[in-house]
């Protein structure tokens, strides 16, 4: 870049991008049905999660043959499963693990779910619509882009229960899909499903949009489609 007046010849310039340094890595193995599975619902303790875990898992049972659920809670959203993600690895065949509606959740939200996929469990992530494309982010930053994640109308927390229940049954036949798809066919569908546009791979938090630097890995804060760094 250019130096100005107030910079000496021997002034360095420091570029605050990074890059993205996680081994890529495929999701798991997928079920070949849901017929007398074991299904672990893992919450994250945020409001309504418990609710639509709940109905998501009546209507595995009811309708889709499951044999089994196993409901695991957090004790907080911004904490990783670890112990409890050990506890369903050991014991089911797939996790259903819900959900992100903010940024630290939906961060920890992803770290869960890609933890569960690399220790062999297929897991079906669910986001909230406001904040899927920071949730898609992660699973780049993270190593595995492919993660299937599926979405609830947002917000989550404030909605009448039975609203929640609602939710969780409409989304039960994508979760049965993330669940059973050949693991190809889903990282080809679903890889940057959230972020890709005719111009790029764009992020919005709030209203803010953001533009991937595909060179750096890093996000640009977009002002009226002018990068702002």
């Amino acid at each position: 870049m250019p130096i100005d007046s107030g910079m000496s010849a021997n002034s360095v310039v420091l570029d605050p991008r990074g890059e993205i340094s996680a081994e890529e890595t495929p999701i798991t193995t997928r079920l070949n049905s849901m017929e007398g599975a074991t299904v672990g619902l893992l919450s994250n303790s945020k409001a309504n999660a418990e609710v639509l875990l709940e109905k998501v898992g009546e209507i595995l049972v009811e309708e889709h043959g499951v044999e089994a659920t196993i409901h695991r809670q957090k004790d907080k959203s911004p904490i990783p499963a670890d112990g409890l993600a050990e506890q369903l690895n050991s014991k089911c065949d797939a996790v259903v693990n819900a959900y992100g509606d903010c940024g630290s959740c939906t961060s920890w939200l992803i770290y869960d779910s890609i933890d569960l996929e690399r220790q062999g469990t297929p897991t079906a992530t669910i986001n909230s619509d406001e904040f899927v494309t920071l949730g898609q982010s992660e699973t780049r930053s993270l190593g595995m882009p492919g993660l299937p994640i599926t979405t609830v109308p947002h917000p989550m927390g404030g909605i009448p229960e039975a609203e929640a229940r609602a939710r969780g049954e409409d989304i039960v036949p994508t979760l049965v899909s993330l669940l059973t798809t050949d693991r190809e066919q889903l990282e080809a569908e679903y890889k940057n499903k959230y972020l890709t546009t005719a111009e790029g791979l764009w992020l919005t938090i709030d209203g803010a949009h953001f533009r991937l630097d595909r060179d750096s890995g890093w996000w640009c804060w977009i002002n009226q489609r002018r990068s702002v760094w």
